[in-house]
């Protein structure tokens, strides 16, 4: 992974923890993996991984002037199912200022240190995503179902 040009200005400003990296690849999961707070769109597969590694999220879904909407609605629902784990920021002229951005992530930091949260095993993760899959090719099956949970 490569550190992005802004991660020493970040830390010489006294941003501790703070870590900017260039575009991952393959390295995407590893970095969800270890990340205590994700900052994120609100697209489908975002929001699997997140499901999947139960991970706290501050969501800026693409406005419906640049998409279908389905951020939106994706998650308006996810912060409803996880409250206190999720915030949504919306992607407007206030996002530019960074301060609701700023408060959303502080807000949903606060008290990580004190939670002792065990991160969720390979099988879980590999259950998770094969639950995913199966979802999604009967979902894609004509006159199939979604199996009753």
């Amino acid at each position: 992974m490569s550190e992005g040009r802004a991660t020493s200005t970040a830390r010489s400003r006294g941003y501790p923890g703070y870590w900017q990296l260039e575009y991952l690849h393959d390295e995407m999961a590893d970095a969800l993996w270890l990340a205590d707070l994700v900052i994120g769109r609100a697209g489908a597969t975002t929001l699997a991984e997140l499901e999947a590694l139960g991970k706290r999220a501050v969501l800026i879904p693409l406005p419906a002037t640049v998409s279908r909407g389905d951020q939106l609605d994706n998650a308006a629902a996810y912060a409803r199912r996880h409250l206190g784990q999720c915030i949504v920021v919306p992607d407007d002229d206030k996002l530019h200022g960074g301060a609701s951005l700023a408060k959303a992530c502080m807000e949903l930091a606060a008290d990580l240190g004190r939670i002792n949260r065990e991160r969720p095993g390979p099988e879980t993760i590999h259950r998770a995503a094969d639950l995913i899959a199966q979802e999604t090719v009967a979902a894609a099956k004509p006159g199939r179902t979604r199996r009753a949970r």
